[in-house]
Parts: structure tokens; sequence; C-alpha cells
């Protein structure tokens, strides 16, 4: 049974609700995989395992939707939990490939587990008809909100 409290958010801006779910989601997440030896930027390692071309610096700012100094950043904790390694095109100077290491593509399917056991957590109670109806309504608030003039907003998630 939900709460009045949470009921009530409901009632804010979808963007409240949003975050709400994203902090609680990914903070059960880190706990249910925490011993695989990092707590974060399991989304950006899910999207290197899943490129179908090179993965680039670029490549993944623009997937995730990570301005390019925060995805240094990430890539930098990943370079040093072990996780990918980041290396200049010899094509293109400009460019950095970057790619899962043996340690790391050892760990995906912990990873990948993880975030399917959350998903099933999540939409518990969901038919298959109505997380499919979910899925469409959050791409559909994807593409109306994709064109709009915005600000720069830092969200940050911290364990």
């Amino acid at each position: 049974m939900i709460s009045e409290k949470d009921k009530q958010l409901c009632e804010h801006p979808l963007g409240r609700a949003m975050a709400v779910i994203t902090k609680t989601y990914w903070g059960a997440l880190s706990k249910k995989i925490e011993h695989i030896g990092i707590d974060r930027h399991f989304t950006t390692m899910v999207a290197i395992d899943k490129a179908k071309e090179k993965c680039t610096q670029q490549y993944l700012s623009d997937l995730l939707k990570i301005d390019k100094v925060e995805m240094v950043r990430v890539l930098d904790y990943l370079v040093t939990k072990g996780m990918i390694t980041r290396a200049v095109n010899p094509k293109d100077r400009r460019e950095h490939i970057i790619q899962l290491t043996p340690k790391a593509k050892k760990i995906m399917p912990e990873i990948h587990d993880g975030i399917t056991q959350m998903n099933k957590i999540a939409l518990k109670g969901f038919s298959k008809n109505d997380q499919e109806l979910f899925k469409g309504f959050i791409e559909k608030i994807i593409l109306n909100l994709k064109n709009l003039p915005v600000n720069v907003v830092d969200i940050k998630i911290k364990k």
C-alpha cells in the first residue's frame, strides 16, 4: 500500500517523482552488486558493453546525455577501478576509444543480472502489456522534452 506522502509526490512536478525513483533504484542496485568493487557508473559500463560500433567518449557523452567534462570524470573513475581502457584513436588523435578490461568483462554478467533483478522489482505487478505501455510512455516523454531549450542542470547521486 502506497503511503500518503508517496501519493503526494505524484502531485509534484513529474521530474521530482522521477528523481526519487532514480535515487531509490540506483541506491538499491548499488547495494545489490556492491561486492563487485564499483559503486556507480554501471550505465556507462553497460553502454560500452552493448556498443555495436567503436565506443568513444563522444559517443558515450551523447548517448548518456552527460557533458564532456563529467564524462571524463566518469571514465577516470572507471580507469582507476580497472574497468576500462581509454586509448587515443590512431586515425583521429582527437578521439579516445573506450573498451572494457578483462576484469570488467568478467563482472558484466553480474551487472546485467542486477539490472534485470531491479527492473523486475520496480515493475512488479505490471503485466507485460503494462510494461510495454510504460516503456512507450517513457519514450514519448523523452521525445516531448527532447528539443526544449534548457539550462544545464547537474543531478548527482552520491553514496
